[in-house]
Order: C-alpha cells, then structure tokens, then sequence
C-alpha cells in the first residue's frame, strides 16, 4: 500500500478515504471518511486553516472529529479557532477531541471545557450538535 498525499481517494470495498491537508507542527493530514451514505471528517491534529472551506464546500462532511486543546501553548486548534472551523465545515454533528486531556501543570491550562466549547457553539448561532464523548465512550451517528 502506498500513502496518500493531501486531496488524494482510496477505495476500499464500499469505503472512500480521502487524504485531506492538515497545519501542525510537523507535516500530517486528516481524513474524510464515506461508507453507507455517511460523511467524517477526521482533522487529527491540526490549526484552523483555508483548507477547511474547501472540506466543507466540497466533501461535505456529516460528522467532524475536530481537535480543540486545553493547553495555554496551543498544540492544535483553541475553542475560537474550533469554532470557526465549525463554521467553514458545516458538519450536522462535532466531536471535539483532545478536550478532555488537562495539563499537568496549572500554568498550561486554559480552562477550556466541552461544555464551554458546546456553549460557544451555539453563542455562535452554529446549528451543530455537539457530541461529548467520555473516555472509552463510542457514538453511532443516527440512522
């Protein structure tokens, strides 16, 4: 198997990947997955960025698992950025992940929550469903 570069398709069967760009320290992607008529976009760890327009205008996504961190040096997206990525995406429903992992050191927290990401979500008039998941939770996506 070779890897996929950014805007890249592999099938499998009945399930479309697409190797989507990603903005992070070191070089990596994301991926949108399609199977059954659903749509996930999984950011891995990324910033907000340009890219996210074209994810949302073109591959439409029902489903974005979008990092949101709770560092004070951020090492993905904060809640404003999400927020906004939120806005480009237009996702039906969001997982935040990374929102649960706190600091060790008080110095690096930020004080971000789930529950403030979800209440910023809909300060910002975004219509998405906000899916908190606790550790070791799994989620269906509606039929």
């Amino acid at each position: 198997m070779t890897g996929l570069k950014p805007w890249e398709r592999a099938l499998f069967a009945t399930v479309s990947i697409t190797t989507v760009p990603a903005r992070h320290v070191t070089f990596t992607v994301g991926y949108h997955i399609e199977a059954d008529s659903k749509r996930i976009y999984f950011a891995g760890d990324t910033y907000l960025a340009g890219f996210m327009e074209r994810i949302g205008r073109e591959l439409q996504p029902d489903v974005a698992l979008i990092p949101v961190t709770t560092f004070r040096i951020p090492m993905t997206m904060g809640e404003t950025q999400a927020v906004e990525a939120v806005r480009l995406l237009a996702p039906r429903t969001v997982i935040p992940i990374h929102l649960g992992i706190i600091p060790r050191s008080p110095l690096m927290r930020t004080g971000h929550s789930p529950e403030g990401f979800r209440e910023r979500i809909c300060q910002a008039g975004l219509s998405a469903e906000i899916v908190i998941l606790k550790e070791g939770e799994s989620w269906m996506p509606p039929a």
